[in-house]
């Protein structure tokens, strides 16, 4: 039997409503939100406060989990011809004997086919995404920026200054990915508890002339504070990064930043083109107490900050609005509205787990002068075992259980063609994998799941060459129910229908009590 993919009929706007879904600021977190909102049917619009996009580098590193999501959004391609693999790092100043380089490494697995983090910069990053979300009809308001809300009896009021004049928008539910400043939080009373720490850096984007591409340049020892320039993937220019020991605000002139380069490195040959982008960034450790009150959200920025070691604060905010933006649909279309309180229950433990990560990376990086990164910064392992969602009903469990990322593999369609189990996934829906037993009865069939049927016969798909099993450590027959965000939700044994079936209907058949 070939995979079913019935489609679900697109979400309506509800009388009285201007739009189903307001997504408050257009970075990484709410593009990816809109995007997979867009590709659902769902009505919303995306504002964004500033006039221009965001024209700096700061998040510039794709971490693996990531990569994987913009696959399945359909920009695959543009990514990987936009990024390039972090280059190695060259230490200077830190031993005898010249430079020490140090080589990135890779951990891969069965499963990952992107086993190595990607650098890009992060304004390109969202370009792509822009670019993404302009193939599918929608262009983000810039200049558009919300000055408050207000609760009503079927979502949410917000007040947005255009031009200085002032508008309301009235949507069923608001998002905001407003950043670490973020008005929606504030707004909606939501705590951001945290420290901010002592260390600061300059950072500027610029050509560098008379450098190589081929390194990340560090001088952990440099007079003043550490110091380095890193290439930006496919670009012209280098990330600067200068260790600032004084609160005073540095000049930012290429004159100035001319003289930094010159005083930090000793080397007088490296000549500082014009900067395209300059910040000064203070590392903030915080969590938001809540993701959630009422019918706003807060993902991305707006509910973590983290140090920018390890490259986990874009990625992090990413993954918020891929959990959320399935869940939000389904609620959209009569799904039980406790799916959306699992949203907070699954990003919010992970985002403080991913901030103490980064916390220890930066005192490693600033006792030490280590920049060396371990698996745990891919993202690859994080899991919501403990999620009420997470279903794991298999008399023998295997490797993978309910609530983990579900990994990649190599099977063979009903026409022998060999596809990959992530090229099936590129669809807004559920997955059902029914591995080997007895044929499925069609009665499990129905809209938003679509059913793949493994070595159940003639006609079905195959594991030929046993890579599924593999990668997911099967022993036996089962019941694979991946979500649409790629995490298992249901294992159970072949046979077992009656337990993916009344998963089904508890989280995302539509419930008798309305949105």
């Amino acid at each position: 039997m070939s995979a079913r993919a019935p489609s679900a009929s697109p979400a309506h706007i509800p009388a009285g409503e201007d739009v189903l879904v307001l997504i408050v600021g257009a970075g990484s977190a709410g593009l990816t939100l809109a995007i997979d909102l867009a590709r659902r049917g769902v009505s919303f619009r995306i504002i964004e406060r500033g006039k221009e996009p965001f024209a700096g580098s700061r998040g510039k590193g794709l971490q693996p989990r990531t990569i994987e999501i913009f696959e399945q959004l359909g920009m695959i391609e543009a990514f990987l011809d936009a990024s390039a693999p972090y280059p190695p790092i060259v230490n200077y100043g830190v031993g005898e004997g010249g430079p020490q380089v140090i080589a990135a490494k890779t951990d891969a697995r069965p499963g990952e086919p992107y086993p190595l983090s990607l650098m890009i910069p992060q304004w390109r990053t969202e370009e792509i995404l822009r670019a993404r979300l302009a193939d599918m009809g929608v262009q983000v308001e810039f200049g558009v920026e919300c000055a408050g809300l207000a609760e009503t009896e079927s979502g949410v009021e917000a007040r947005v200054m255009v031009d200085g004049r002032e508008q309301t928008i009235a949507c069923a539910w608001l998002i905001g990915t407003d950043g670490a400043r973020s008005t929606v939080r504030k707004a909606l009373g939501i705590g951001y508890p945290g420290e901010t720490g002592t260390f600061r850096m300059l950072i500027a984007d610029l050509p560098v002339a008379n450098l190589s591409a081929d390194g990340w340049h560090r001088w952990p020892k440099a007079p003043g504070g550490q110091f380095a320039l890193c290439p930006l993937a496919k670009t012209d220019s280098f990330q600067l990064s200068a260790e600032l020991t004084t609160e005073d605000t540095p000049d930012q002139t290429r004159e100035a930043i001319q003289a930094l380069i010159a005083a930090r490195t000793g080397d007088p040959s490296l000549v500082a083109g014009e900067p395209t982008w300059t910040s000064i960034y203070r590392v903030n450790f915080r969590l938001a107490d809540a993701y959630r009150r009422g019918h706003a959200f807060i993902a991305g920025d707006a509910a973590h900050a983290h140090p920018p070691t390890g490259g986990q604060g874009l990625n992090t905010s990413v993954q918020d609005s891929f959990n959320l933006g399935w869940k939000l649909a389904a609620v959209l279309r009569g799904a039980d509205p406790a799916l959306l309180g699992t949203y907070e229950a699954e990003r919010r433990d992970i985002g403080a787990g991913v901030l103490a990560m980064s916390k220890g990376l930066l005192a490693q990086m600033t006792d030490k002068a280590d920049m060396r990164r371990g698996r745990d910064t891919l993202q690859l392992d994080l899991n919501y075992r403990a999620s009420p969602l997470a279903a794991e009903e298999r008399s023998h469990p295997g490797k993978i259980q309910a609530g983990d990322r579900v990994p990649d593999a190599t099977i063979i369609d009903p026409e022998g063609q060999t596809v990959r189990l992530f090229d099936l996934l590129r669809h807004p829906d559920f997955t059902l994998l029914a591995i080997g037993g007895a044929a499925i009865s069609g009665a499990l069939a129905r809209p938003g799941m679509r059913v793949i049927e493994i070595d159940r016969g003639p006609g079905t798909w195959e594991d030929q060459a046993g890579e599924l099993r593999a990668n997911c450590g099967l022993e036996d027959d089962c019941l694979l129910l991946i979500r649409p965000d790629g995490y298992l939700a249901v294992a159970a044994d072949a046979g077992a229908e009656d337990k993916v079936d009344r998963w089904f209907r508890r989280w995302i058949e539509p419930a008798t009590v309305g949105v």
